[in-house]
């Protein structure tokens, strides 16, 4: 289609294929939850619903960034997005998919939590 572009999903370093190779032997380990590729990322579903996309080669917002889906938000989890400054800001208010920037390996566990809030949402 004439006009229409791409979204452009950015390049991810090394460093980050390897975060995210380790995150996704963590939920891989979770009950029900698969993965397959997906534009350069890996979906990591519950069942069949999908709730995170780890980066492979590309990424959803920056090139440290791992995503989860967050279909449902209540007041104490709007206000746990707005304090964690490693998420990136939504450029849609009300955004169901979420993106979380890692800055080093020391935010390992609170990607790891992020992820199981979005497997708990995903039922």
């Amino acid at each position: 289609m004439a006009g229409r572009s791409r979204i452009k999903l950015p390049r991810v370093p090394e460093e980050m294929r390897q975060w995210s190779e380790l995150l996704l032997q963590e939920v891989l380990d979770w009950p029900q939850v698969r993965s397959r590729p997906m534009f350069g990322m890996i979906a990591i579903y519950r069942g069949n619903q999908i709730f995170g996309a780890l980066p492979r080669t590309r990424a959803m917002e920056t090139k440290y960034s791992i995503s989860f889906k967050l279909p449902r938000r209540t007041p104490a989890l709007n206000r746990a997005l707005a304090h964690d400054g490693r998420i990136v800001p939504s450029k849609k208010p009300g955004a169901k998919w979420i993106s979380f920037e890692m800055r080093s390996g020391d935010d390992f566990r609170d990607a790891v939590e992020w992820l199981a809030r979005a497997y708990r949402a995903a039922k």
